[in-house]
């Protein structure tokens, strides 16, 4: 089946440019109305944990098998290919429920964690194959790396920098329309192509505020523990105190940011598409990506 065809974005004509900071509260806002998926991020980890480990125990053996007890080379390569194989499909399953519960707030529904779960299962064969192909593509890049030394990891940072920007929008796309992995890299990258160049601006004020929050719970957790290296009582007591709340602050803030990504990457296809994002001021979105401009061409 083809993709849905949408209308584009509206041009951008403010006489300021929308910010990450901007584009982070949008996102919250909707967001906050469904704390219960916050827990998708934790979970989508600890299942991703659990189903590497199923998968590496018999890629152990099997790598024993090929290479023989004398050399634990194939053990080690067959059983973490199969491990983050595994990884990769999870976390995507969990990313999929994340983008489909603000798909259906963004529709006027009302999203659950086990009804998100359920529509992202329903789309487990896209799901499985993506996971497939860009596992593929983080394995050949890191052995292009490990075998090329500095040149491969310059190529390597280059690769990982360009498959990031074409598959940015891929799991909105998985969730959204009928398309197989190749087709759906080739129509993320055409969203993002068609629409807009990068915004380096946005995207920088982004990860910086992210890096900002998180540095609070680390500095929170670096200060118990010289609470409780002082050695006394109430210091060590102190120190405990704070390494557990920095922890657990540390683990909110993953889980927030990670959710919020998610919301944010389906608003930015929704948007891409010219689908409804209720509640969003369009010019937010106008300024995610900044509009390309054509080449003129002279005879």
């Amino acid at each position: 089946m083809q993709p849905t065809s949408y209308g584009g974005p509206p041009p951008f004509t403010g006489t300021s440019r929308p910010t990450g900071k901007a584009l982070l509260n949008a996102s919250w806002q909707m967001l906050r109305q469904d704390r219960e998926l916050v827990w998708l991020p934790a979970l989508g980890s600890l299942a991703s944990l659990l189903a590497a480990g199923i998968l590496f125990v018999p890629g152990w053996f099997i790598g024993a098998a090929i290479g023989g007890t004398q050399d634990d080379s194939w053990s080690g390569a067959l059983g973490g290919i199969l491990a983050v194989v595994a990884a990769t499909i999870v976390g995507i399953y969990f990313q999929a429920a994340l983008v489909i519960g603000a798909n259906e707030r963004a529709d006027g529904g009302d999203p659950t964690l086990s009804g998100c779960l359920r529509s992202a299962w329903a789309v487990r064969g896209r799901i499985v194959r993506w996971g497939l192909l860009t596992a593929t593509v983080g394995i050949a890049i890191r052995a292009l790396e490990e075998r090329l030394g500095f040149l491969g990891n310059i190529i390597g940072f280059l690769g990982g920098l360009a498959w990031a920007i074409a598959s940015f929008l891929v799991v909105p796309v998985l969730v959204a329309e009928d398309l197989g992995p190749v087709d759906s890299v080739k129509r993320s990258s055409q969203l993002i192509k068609a629409n807009w160049g990068t915004s380096l601006r946005t995207t920088v004020r982004y990860g910086f505020m992210q890096f900002v929050l998180t540095m609070v719970p680390i500095l929170v957790g670096v200060v118990g523990v010289f609470s409780i290296a002082s050695g006394s009582t109430a210091g060590v007591a102190l120190g405990v105190v704070l390494i557990i709340a920095a922890a657990a602050g540390f683990l909110v803030l993953a889980m927030v940011f990670a959710a919020i990504g998610s919301y944010a990457r389906a608003l930015i296809y929704r948007y891409a598409c010219g689908r409804p994002v209720p509640g969003i001021d369009p010019m937010l979105f106008a300024g995610v990506f900044q509009p390309k401009r054509r080449r003129r061409r002279f005879a």
